[in-house]
């Protein structure tokens, strides 16, 4: 059973990926039971009554009734805003006459569709967005780089050139992204498609290595063109576009080959080139690259053998908040930490920051990158061993922080002073009753999970052994129709995460050891000087993640008068403790010269976490209780919000929003706050803002109420924080993957804490608390980059483009444009849809719900792929 829960749930990929010859068959008898019903019908229809019947029938059922897209082309733009596609497409050229994006103009505008509100569901960020498109499912990653609270493992989902590096040695066959949503069990769109039927470009989601592109991008650049070369020798190597140039070029030839299916392609040259330029005429200038490859490809389409059944469909992952009249102004998080006023906190980041380049700056294969504060309060040169933050500011318009446990940071302090010989007997009684005070505190909330996770830990044990033994039974040697069907690359996957699993034990069984030996500090007969700090205070954790008490009341040293004993003898744990509001903090930060009027002198919009249920629940009133975590948004004391929500459980989400104000929470746990009038100025600004769907009476009135997921879309998408509301809320979710419940039927017990095992690893990357810029402020300390960012759930960051066309065969409508709003989780979805592989409840079809994939709970877009997709409609 073991063996099953190694290979179903943290490997159950290979049976998507495989080509195995049970879903071959099963596929080629779908295939022909079709023929057969084909040749049946048509003898049927053999007088001249029954085939006027069946015309009459089919041209009442409309043209979606006779429509097959066979083949799916996915062009994926980095960072491209609907706008500003739109606004050129419409633009006349007057060299041309014809519009300044001609291709897209005659593909998209006149002969396809466009859903002209397509938004983010999360926050605008690559690595989530690209997950939410790429799987139709609920955000498992929530940031471009994600660190692990109890070992320090960073997952950097943007970096290429460490992927490509192991490849070479034989290491990782996919992106950590796709290794991480492989581990929860959700399936990928190209996951439908056995490895032959499929072209993928390079992405962040990328399965398996395209080694022979960067090898015949190479050799076409330099070698195949010696004049260019000798050019390029003298004036310097052009090499910005020479992959994307190879992997189109082998895109358009694989049209001509049947037996593929899917392909895809992604551009990221808009992205890079919007970060560092907010002028039109940059932007037009790769708008009309991208224009060029849009020709390209369709024109490749229409002389391919399948014109008629391809579908062409162009998605990107976020908008873009550019402004010619603005530069985007920076704003220094890592600074303010290492600061005194910010904590003197050792920061690890995973990108190197500002004016810090050298040469193992630019060394993609560095490890987390730890800024050293000067001005530490207790942990001078202990900066490797004892970082006190992990921030991922990769996203510019927010930034992720993980602080240390507050609680750790008390036993770490007050052991520090125990082993001084320079404190006076009352003193160091008083220093030790407070140390063991807290650390009983601490326990109480440690222990059990410690102890749960040794017993996942040791699950995890018995799975590296059984995953060996599959690793070592694994074929050595592969045919050509070996590495067809991915058995190569699965092969090494086997390998791969025996490796992986194995360096994940070492690091969690160290944490669990030095926690465990803390909690385990006898308080008779204890002599600090026997205590090495470094053996009861993990180094690199972070510990359990912070309360909101924690984070209001977060010790970051000594206070600077020393200890203070009470007149009965004790520690003044409150005087004897600098502490710091992290809250206030943040909200209070500005700048003290800002020349740019349009832009706030505060960089911090907001500040938001989660809220375990069961902490908020004593709080609220009936008609107030969710029935899963709280997201709190804080804009200052009075400018504060709870987003709670029902019913997802059941399939029917819905939210509420409710200004408060002065929200707390006691060293008891009991959370208080005070309800607030609606007014202007609370996070996200709904009230006020003119592009509400609601009459300015009733706002108050309806804003107050539970309603669903689109519902909230539909009125507030136009507004300046778009969809925020519901974003906020896929952000901060932290349900499983559909299908991976622990205590299902059928699980082995191994399986259950491998699963279990898992959810952990997902809830120790969730960081303390999400700090959200105000607008034109970023927090990308790598260069602050003046044209524009991302990472908001500003409008023009989330408001993304989503175009579709293709052959008369597909149904996809000419010259439509959907207004509709719609969001990520229903792309993947509608493109099943099209290709008749998804049923109207949005369940997946039998073969691919073989291969792991789950229901869909985005809404399909029906106006593309069929009325019988329309809400409502009847299930089929």
């Amino acid at each position: 059973m073991m063996r099953r829960a190694v290979c179903t749930f943290h490997f159950s990929i290979l049976n998507a990926n495989r080509g195995n010859e049970e879903l071959q068959i099963e596929n080629c008898k779908m295939k022909i039971d079709r023929r057969n019903s084909t040749v049946s019908a048509g003898r049927r229809f053999a007088t001249p009554r029954m085939l006027a019947a069946a015309i009459l029938f089919v041209l009442a059922s409309g043209i979606a009734a006779q429509a097959q897209t066979r083949r799916v082309v996915v062009i994926k733009v980095d960072g491209l805003p609907y706008e500003i596609v739109d606004r050129f497409a419409r633009e006349t050229d007057p060299e041309t006459g014809k519009s300044r994006l001609p291709w897209f103009d005659h593909v998209f505008y006149e002969n396809g569709t466009r859903i002209t509100n397509f938004y983010v569901r999360g926050m605008s960020l690559s690595a989530p967005s690209w997950s939410l498109i790429d799987t139709g499912q609920h955000l498992q990653i929530k940031g471009n780089v994600e660190f692990d609270r109890a070992m320090l493992h960073a997952y950097d989902y943007l970096n290429f050139i460490p992927f490509y590096a192991q490849q070479a040695a034989g290491g990782s066959v996919d992106m950590p992204g796709t290794e991480v949503l492989d581990s929860v069990g959700v399936r990928l769109l190209l996951d439908a498609y056995d490895s032959y039927e499929r072209v993928q470009g390079y992405q962040l989601y990328q399965r398996g290595p395209r080694l022979a592109t960067l090898k015949n991008a190479s050799e076409e650049h330099f070698l195949k063109h010696p004049a260019r070369l000798a050019t390029e020798l003298v004036s310097g190597f052009e090499v910005r576009n020479i992959v994307f140039d190879q992997t189109e070029r082998e895109l358009e030839a694989k049209l001509n080959d049947p037996r593929v299916r899917y392909l895809d392609l992604l551009a990221m040259s808009f992205d890079h080139t919007a970060h560092h330029n907010n002028d039109r005429d940059s932007h037009l200038e790769v708008l009309r690259e991208l224009d060029a490859v849009v020709g390209r490809v369709w024109t490749a389409i229409e002389k391919s053998p399948m014109a008629a059944e391809t579908a062409l469909i162009i998605v990107s992952d976020h908008g873009f908040n550019t402004d010619e009249r603005v530069i985007s102004q920076g704003f220094n998080l890592v600074k303010l930490l290492g600061s005194t006023g910010g904590g003197g906190h050792h920061v690890i980041t995973k990108r190197r920051l500002l004016l810090d380049y050298a040469l193992k700056g630019i060394n993609p294969l560095v490890p987390p990158i730890t800024t050293t504060a000067s001005q530490s309060y207790y942990l001078k040169g202990q900066s490797l061993d004892y970082p006190t933050a992990l921030l991922d500011f990769d996203g510019n318009e927010r930034a992720g922080l993980h602080l240390r446990n507050s609680d750790l940071n008390v036993l770490h302090i007050l052991l520090q002073q125990l082993q001084r010989k320079d404190i006076s007997p009352p003193v160091r009684n008083a220093l030790t009753d407070a140390f063991f005070n807290a650390l009983d505190r601490g326990r109480s909330r440690w222990q059990g999970d410690l102890d749960q996770f040794s017993v996942e830990l040791a699950a995890l044990h018995r799975g590296i052994e059984k995953q060996r033994a599959l690793c070592q039974s694994q074929p050595k040697t592969f045919s050509q129709a070996d590495r067809d069907l991915n058995r190569d690359d699965n092969a090494r996957r086997v390998c791969t995460l025996a490796l992986q699993w194995t360096d994940f034990e070492k690091g969690y069984r160290g944490y669990v050891a030095a926690m465990s030996k803390l909690l385990s500090l006898p308080r008779e007969q204890f002599d600090p000087f026997r205590v090495k700090i470094d053996e009861v205070i993990p180094k690199g954790a972070m510990g359990r993640g912070n309360t909101v008490h924690d984070l209001q009341n977060y010790v970051v040293a000594l206070a600077p008068g020393g200890p203070v004993i009470k007149s009965d003898g004790s520690l003044d744990m409150e005087r004897s403790f600098l502490r710091l509001n992290y809250f206030s903090l943040m909200a209070e930060q500005a700048a003290r010269n800002n020349v740019q009027p349009n832009v706030s002198s505060h960089p911090v919009d907001f500040v938001a976490l989660r809220i375990p249920r069961e902490t908020i629940l004593p709080a609220l009133s009936d008609d107030l209780r969710p029935d899963d975590d709280a997201v709190w948004l804080y804009g200052g004391p009075n400018r504060q919000a709870l987003i709670l929500a029902r019913g997802e459980a059941e399939g029917q989400l819905r939210l509420r929003y409710l200004p408060i104000a002065n929200l707390t929470q006691d060293a008891e746990g009991l959370v208080h706050f005070d309800r607030a009038d609606w007014q202007a100025g609370f996070p996200l600004r709904m009230l006020e803002d003119a592009r509400l769907n609601q009459p300015v009476a009733d706002r108050p009135a309806w804003l107050s109420e539970w309603h669903t997921d689109v519902e909230w879309l539909q009125a507030l998408h136009k507004t300046q924080y778009s969809n925020g509301l519901v974003g906020l809320h896929e952000q901060f979710r932290l349900s499983p993957a559909p299908g991976s419940d622990v205590n299902a039927q059928g699980f082995a017990a191994d399986e259950r804490l491998l699963h279990s095992f898992v959810r952990r690893q997902r809830r120790l990357a969730e960081t303390d608390m999400l700090i959200v810029a105000n607008n034109h402020w970023n927090f990308d300390v790598r260069g602050f980059n003046p044209g524009g960012n991302h990472g908001s759930f500003f409008r023009i960051s989330t408001h993304s483009t989503l175009l579709f066309a293709g052959g008369e065969r597909t149904g996809i409508p000419r010259g439509l444009a959907v207004s509709e709003p719609y969001d990520s989780l229903s792309v993947a979805p509608t493109i099943l849809a099209l290709t008749g592989s998804l049923q109207s409840d949005n369940s997946p079809s039998e073969v691919l719900a073989r291969r792991g994939f789950l229901k869909f709970p985005g809404r399909v877009i029906f106006e593309v792929a069929g009325q019988e997709f329309k809400p409502g409609a009847p299930v089929q």
